[in-house]
């Protein structure tokens, strides 16, 4: 399916968003990212986050980017992602990649 740029998809993902489902949340980042030029994740309703839901993002991010895409998260964020954001350290000042996770989309999660 070809990329369009009419509008920003929203991705929901829901569930557990960690490591027992990294390959689907891998799958599920690859093929919005395939199909969207510009994607928005919205991750409110996750029960799960590890580490390997960080990752995940991160990679589709910079997949998304090699692509001439953009992939943003919607605010707020999941409390799952953003405990484990904050206990990680990953929202400290001087973070490599704090302005993805801190500076999420305008646009609320679920529109």
């Amino acid at each position: 399916m070809p990329m369009t740029e009419e509008h920003t998809h929203t991705l929901v993902l829901t569930g557990d968003a960690g490591i027992r489902s990294a390959k689907n949340v891998a799958a599920d980042l690859l093929q919005a990212i395939q199909a969207h030029a510009s994607i928005g994740v919205d991750t409110q309703t996750i029960s799960a986050a590890d580490i390997t839901t960080v990752q995940s993002l991160l990679a589709a991010r910079a997949t998304a980017a090699a692509r001439g895409g953009r992939l943003t998260l919607l605010a707020p964020l999941g409390a799952p992602l953003q405990a484990l954001l904050d206990q990680a350290g990953f929202l400290s000042p001087g973070q490599e990649h704090l302005a993805f996770w801190s500076a999420v989309s305008d646009q609320p999660a679920g529109h």
